[in-house]
């Protein structure tokens, strides 16, 4: 069974009030990310913001060094409705080139703040392509309260435009769908119905799709009011729950999954002979994490 591993690198600090006054604390987690994942043996994609690859040049080399892929998540995180088209291919381009020479590989993924690309902006595939993105995990494939795109499906699709859609994972509950193994959810949920999900993935022959963050392992953050939860204070409480049970969990996981990049795995699917027309044969090979 496949897991595809990654976590969304920004701060969210950035989108807090006042947020500077708090702890940074997004370097000291990845590390702590970065020592897990070495200690179990497997490899992960950073969705990366730009503006936090700038300001941590030094750590995204060493993701980079340590054999983990990288790949984009906005150069400021901004969701794709609050952006014309001409301001987002601005923004992705800009990600792109900061991360590429940071890190000094060709970056092929991307992922959409929040999940945003929805219906309403099915557009952003066609500029990802024409910006040179291979593969793109930004789709929810559900009603949500932020951002989901309800009639997509589950099953990772070729787009017309050439870009591959990985849309997340998720697990059916009486009234609603939920990312099973996605951040908060991953916390807060037992094991025992993520392991449900992942045994439901298997049926299907579906890879399991995981999102995490710097804060979702982070047992002392500070406490504050999170962004996109319009004040919502019992919302707000569930950001600090679980935390100390994520790595516990993955641990449990890798026993019965393969943890892949989400660049190894499109890579695999394009050496079975389906290439999008905007990768050259040449660079398949630079996917290998």
């Amino acid at each position: 069974m496949t897991l595809l591993l990654s976590i969304d690198l920004e701060d969210v600090r950035d989108w807090v009030e006042n947020g500077e006054k708090y702890q940074p604390r997004l370097r000291i987690n990845t590390e702590r990310y970065l020592a897990f994942f070495d200690q179990i043996g497997v490899k992960a994609t950073f969705f990366v913001v730009g503006s936090i690859a700038r300001q941590n040049k030094a750590l995204i080399t060493m993701i980079a060094g340590l054999g983990h892929e990288l790949a984009c998540h906005s150069d400021r995180h901004i969701q794709l409705d609050k952006q014309s088209r001409r301001q987002f291919i601005a923004d992705i381009k800009r990600n792109k080139e900061t991360v590429e020479n940071i890190c000094g590989q060709q970056v092929f993924g991307y992922r959409a703040p929040t999940f945003s690309l929805t219906e309403q902006t099915m557009w952003a595939h066609e500029l990802l392509s024409e910006a040179g993105f291979t593969y793109s995990s930004s789709v929810l494939p559900a009603k949500n309260i932020l951002y989901g795109w309800e009639n997509f499906g589950e099953k990772c699709r070729r787009m017309a435009s050439g870009i591959w859609e990985i849309p997340m994972t998720l697990h059916s509950l009486p009234f609603f769908r939920i990312p099973i193994c996605g951040g908060v959810y991953l916390r807060v949920f037992p094991y025992w119905l993520t392991r449900y999900s992942v045994n439901h993935s298997m049926r299907t022959k579906l890879p399991i799709v995981s999102y995490l963050h710097p804060y979702d392992i982070d047992q002392e953050q500070e406490r504050f009011m999170h962004p996109d939860l319009h004040g919502n204070h019992l919302l707000n409480a569930l950001m600090y729950i679980g935390r100390g049970s994520v790595f516990k969990k993955l641990a449990k996981l890798k026993r019965i999954c393969e943890f892949l990049p989400y660049g190894h795995y499109v890579r695999m699917r394009l050496e079975r002979g389906i290439i999008p027309d905007n990768v050259a044969i040449e660079n398949i090979g630079a996917m290998e994490t």
